[in-house]
């Protein structure tokens, strides 16, 4: 699969951090889509059905975790990858991240 096929998809209610990794991914050929709250990025997903999903734990509307429950549990979505990168580096927010079905949890 070339870069230009995959599909991101950045959640994060910090518009700095949507803008940074936004241009970062996008200019080396990824097709990158952005949502600023849990409740935005599940629709997003469910319309882009992104390859890899990058989420904020701490959002408005809904929160990652509830995101990355809701995102697992939609068809088409099963074996879409989902990271979350947080501020939040407890262990037991990690915990919960995998616990939602989270492949990685990176921390800010």
């Amino acid at each position: 699969m070339k870069k230009q096929d995959i599909r991101i998809l950045l959640v994060d209610d910090e518009p700095d951090i949507l803008e940074i990794l936004k241009y970062n991914l996008s200019s080396v050929g990824y097709q990158v889509y952005t949502a600023k709250n849990g409740l935005e990025g599940v629709e997003k997903a469910k319309k882009k059905e992104p390859h890899l999903i990058i989420l904020d734990v701490m959002m408005p509307e809904m929160d990652g975790i509830e995101a990355c429950e809701t995102i697992r549990n939609t068809k088409g979505l099963e074996h879409t990858i989902i990271a979350f990168l947080t501020a939040r580096g407890e262990d037991y927010s990690q915990v919960a991240g995998f616990e939602a079905g989270a492949d990685d949890y990176i921390t800010k």
